[in-house]
């Protein structure tokens, strides 16, 4: 990736998201790629993610069960499978981020009193 330090947002076998405060960006690896992605262009992903429908796309007998999302310069095509992996990582990172927030306050709380 980029050669500055990385930290793990989430991870799982097929990928992950990791974050560089350096450059104020994230990075998607999955399937072989890596994206750099700012917060904004990660949230879009997933809420496209999010919109696909997976139990229509698997029953499309008489089509190949591909979904083409665009990231930025690049795009990914994706099985049903594929798409259920990388669901799986952007919930699992944004519910990183939500738990992040909720520590912040609980830290920020325990400071004020």
């Amino acid at each position: 990736m980029s050669g500055q330090e990385l930290i793990e947002v989430f991870t799982t076998i097929k990928g992950g998201v990791y974050q560089c405060d350096k450059e104020n960006s994230l990075y998607l690896d999955f399937s072989g790629q890596v994206h750099k992605l700012n917060f904004q262009s990660l949230n879009e992903l997933k809420k496209v993610i999010d919109k696909v429908d997976l139990g229509h796309m698997c029953t499309l007998i008489e089509h190949a069960d591909i979904e083409i999302i665009l990231i930025r310069e690049s795009c990914l095509v994706l099985s049903g499978l594929e798409l259920v992996y990388l669901k799986e990582i952007l919930q699992g990172t944004f519910a990183m981020f939500r738990l992040n927030n909720m520590l912040q306050d609980c830290l920020n709380r325990l400071v004020v009193y």
